[in-house]
Order: C-alpha cells, then sequence, then structure tokens
C-alpha cells in the first residue's frame, strides 16, 4: 500500500515544484514549466529559480523551503553536481516523491557520476523519500494532462501504461501513441519496474502494461510482481541488450545490469508476461491488447477479399501455431446464401465473389463478417480487403467499428493495404474497437500472441 501511495504521488500529482527550471521559453527551450502549461495541466505549479521572480507569468521561488504548500512531487531539472544536495533539500521539506531529469550518473563513463548516483541513492535509501532516475524524463499521465518531460510529447488517452528506461516511448511511434501513462525509469537508482508495475496493477484507467527492459536489479520481486498482475492485465515485454554489444551499449546508456538472455525468457514464461522479439512486435500487440478481448475460443475465422491473401494468412497459421477454425453448418449456409453456385465456401472465406456479383460492396462485405462473428465455434475473425477509394474506406471503417460494437466479446482485426490502407488503420486505431495491419503476417502474429495470452488466463 505504501508503494502505491507514493507511486501515486509520480503519476496523479495535484502539485510539483519545478527545481532548477530555465527562463528560456519558445522554440528548443525545452521548458517544463512551458510544456505543462500547453498540455493544460491543473495541478499547482511551483518554479523554482533564484535568478528570476516570474517565467510565463507564474511566480518561481528561490529554493523549495520557500514553498509553504505540500508538495507532491519535485523534478530536479539541473547539471548533475548539485543534484544530491537538491535531494535532501527536497527531502527536508517533506517532498516525498523527486525527479532527476540529469544526466551523467550510472550511465557516464567517468567515476563522479558513479559516486554522484551512488550519494542520491544512499540519501533516498535512509530517507521516506522515493527517486525516479537519474537520466530519465520522468512520468506521463495524458489522463491529468501532466508530463514531466522537458521534451513536448503528444498524449493521447490510451488505456496504455508504459514503464520503460528510454524515453523514446514517451515521444512515441508513427503507428502508435503508447503513452496514456508512462514511466521512464532511467538508471532506475531506487523507483524499479515491480514498484511501477504496483501502480498499474490497481490502475482501472490502464488495460494493457508495456515495458522496455535494459536490464534490473532485483529480479525475484519483477517475477513476482509481474506474475501477480499478469493474472489480470496483459505486460509486453521488449528486452533489449540481448547481445554482448548492446548489453555493453545499454549499461552506458542506463548503467543497468542486462543478464543472459536465456534467464530473461524463463522468467518471462515464469511470471507470464508477453516477450515479443522486436518493435514492430512491440507496437503491434500494444494496439492488439489495448482494444481487443480475449479469444474465448482458440480459432479463427477468416473473410477475404483476395483468395491469394486468404492462402497467406494460412502460411501464416502455421508458422504461429494458430488454427483456422471449421465453420459450423449455419455459417456455411450463411456464406452460401450469399455466395455464387460454383464457389466453394470454406475457411478462409472469399467473399468478393459475392460483393463483386452484387455491387454492394457495404451490404455483402457485413453479411459475411456478420455469418463468422456470430458462429460460436470461432474465437475471433481476421478480415482482409484493399480499400479501394475513399468513399468505400469510410463505409468501411464505419462498418467495422459498428461490427466489433456488437460482437464485443469477439477480436476482430482487420488486414488493410492498397491505395487507402495506411488511412483506414489509421481510422481503425483512433477508433479503438478493431486492431488492424497491413499484412497478412502481422495480422495473424498478433492474433496468435493474443491467443497465448487468452490461453495462458483461462488456465488460472
Amino acid at each position: 500500500m505504501q508503494t502505491l501511495r507514493q507511486m501515486k504521488r509520480f503519476m496523479e500529482p495535484q502539485s510539483v515544484a519545478l527545481v532548477g527550471i530555465s527562463r528560456d521559453t519558445g522554440e528548443w527551450a525545452f521548458n517544463i514549466l512551458e510544456n505543462l502549461l500547453s498540455y493544460g495541466y491543473q495541478g499547482r505549479i511551483y518554479p523554482i529559480n533564484s535568478n528570476t521572480s516570474e517565467i510565463l507569468g507564474i511566480k518561481t521561488y528561490s529554493n523549495v523551503t520557500e514553498v509553504t504548500d505540500d508538495i507532491d512531487l519535485a523534478i530536479i531539472a539541473t547539471p548533475r553536481s548539485p543534484v544530491p544536495s537538491l535531494v535532501k533539500e527536497c527531502i527536508d521539506s517533506n517532498i516525498l516523491s523527486i525527479v532527476v531529469v540529469a544526466q551523467g550518473f550510472a550511465d557516464a563513463s567517468d567515476d563522479q557520476g558513479k559516486q554522484l548516483q551512488k550519494q542520491i541513492t544512499e540519501i533516498v535509501q535512509n530517507s521516506p523519500a522515493r527517486l525516479i532516475g537519474p537520466n530519465t524524463l520522468g512520468t506521463a499521465n495524458a489522463f491529468i494532462d501532466f508530463s514531466s518531460s522537458f521534451v513536448k510529447i503528444e498524449m493521447k488517452k490510451e488505456p496504455i501504461g508504459i514503464i520503460c528506461q528510454t524515453g523514446t516511448f514517451f515521444v512515441g511511434f508513427q503507428d502508435l501513441r503508447l503513452m496514456g501513462k508512462g514511466v521512464d525509469l532511467g538508471n532506475a537508482c531506487d523507483i524499479d519496474f515491480a514498484d511501477s508495475l504496483e501502480y498499474f496493477e490497481s490502475d482501472p484507467e490502464t488495460k494493457l502494461v508495456a515495458l522496455h527492459i535494459e536490464g534490473i536489479q532485483d529480479t525475484e520481486r519483477f517475477i513476482n510482481t509481474a506474475r501477480r498482475v499478469a493474472r489480470i492485465k496483459p505486460l509486453l515485454a521488449l528486452k533489449t541488450g540481448k547481445s554482448e554489444q548492446a548489453a555493453k551499449a545499454a549499461q552506458s546508456h542506463s548503467g543497468s545490469l542486462t543478464g543472459s538472455n536465456k534467464v530473461w525468457e524463463a522468467a518471462f514464461k515464469q511470471s507470464g508476461v508477453i516477450q515479443v522479439g522486436d518493435l514492430e512486435e512491440f507496437v503491434d500487440l500494444a494496439r492488439t491488447f489495448s482494444v481487443l478481448p480475449l479469444m474465448k475460443r482458440p480459432k479463427i475465422g477468416v473473410a477475404t477479399f483476395s483468395g491469394a491473401m486468404g492462402v497467406m494468412v494460412m502460411d501464416s497459421c502455421q508458422q504461429y501455431n494458430l488454427e483456422l477454425g471449421r465453420l459450423s453448418a449455419k455459417t456455411k449456409r450463411l456464406l452460401h446464401a450469399i455466395s455464387p453456385p460454383w464457389l466453394n465456401v470454406g475457411n478462409p472465406a472469399d467473399i468478393w465473389p459475392a460483393v463483386a456479383n452484387s455491387r454492394l460492396f457495404t451490404k455483402g462485405t457485413r453479411q459475411g463478417l456478420e455469418a463468422l462473428l456470430s458462429d460460436n465455434q470461432l474465437g475471433a475473425v481476421l478480415f482482409i480487403c484493399a480499400p479501394f477509394d475513399m468513399k468505400f474506406t469510410t463505409e468501411l471503417c464505419q462498418l467495422l467499428n459498428e461490427l466489433a460494437a456488437t460482437y464485443r466479446d469477439k477480436p476482430l482485426v482487420g488486414c488493410l493495404w492498397g491505395p487507402y490502407g495506411d488511412e483506414a488503420i489509421k481510422e481503425l486505431q483512433n477508433a479503438g474497437k478493431v486492431a488492424a495491419f497491413p499484412t497478412p503476417e502481422r495480422a495473424v502474429k498478433a492474433l496468435a500472441r493474443l491467443n497465448e495470452y487468452s490461453q495462458f488466463r483461462r488456465r488460472l
């Protein structure tokens, strides 16, 4: 309970002290205060800068001891040398949650940096305070328009929590904004993965937790915490620093101990964490698990506008240990009713002849998908299509979102390519009901991982 209370101060601060905030504002100023104001953060902000009386119209203070209000979170944004004394000053002022932005501690090549990190670690360990960093962007929470990052980021109220050791994930990717809520642990001299997981475990706004891991000090505590959290929420893990050369780079980046890759694989398997192979899969699965329900049955149904793409899906299913389901008699009758007599109805179901023959693209697509979605023998449905113009793209996205809302307990995934495929994928992603991908391989792989976790949950 104490850890959760501390983490709430980091993630849901009602008052923030910005220690060492710069007077510089505007483009390339990297001013945390300016960023917070632009987000619309409604908490109380106390800039600490002894060289000016106000910044952006907000009164400044010479040091935190001048602030008489209770402060939930202090963000120290100074060069590294004064950090230990500033951390102690915050603790003496009863500020019990501290973010240290500066680099050049355990991540540095010199002994002074390592000694400075040792000093701040000892100060915190001998106090009731907790600290994130150093070498971090800190925390972010789109639900309260807050981020301690000096880089202005685009936040979105996604049901995704991210725990990482790099600010890269705060900035996000073109395919997906991962930032619903986030913790950049940096060098993780105090607050670690297990602490952060305890926050997300009980957070009602987080449906999925994604982890970027370079290294962990207390692996036993992590495994125990992850095992508990994975029973109620999916945990994705991208473990980097797996090669010898990359492990050395990780040590330089965050001062992390990386460990053996085989040990990590065993730890993830033991705790129910879903390990991903690369950044593309990390983003794909974050999209999948954040919008789709779990699969109640392990087999899928496929509706396709392209017979060739259907064959590719069959190859991918074999590669990723996912099975195509046997269609029920009722489903076959429904598909036969909309198909020409010469078409052999099966799974994958080629619905293009029915759609092209009727010239009613949306109606035919709806009938084909509804036949599969209503089949109780299927645990998920994959739809393969190339949106060919803007009008059909808009209608198709509306249809898929409607079907996903109607059949809310059955995952609906799209494989959408062609000139309007990217637009359709983006539109569906923004709606948050259907997961869509540009290739059948990525769609099937995402469904396979969803099925693995669904089976894990069913065994509990």
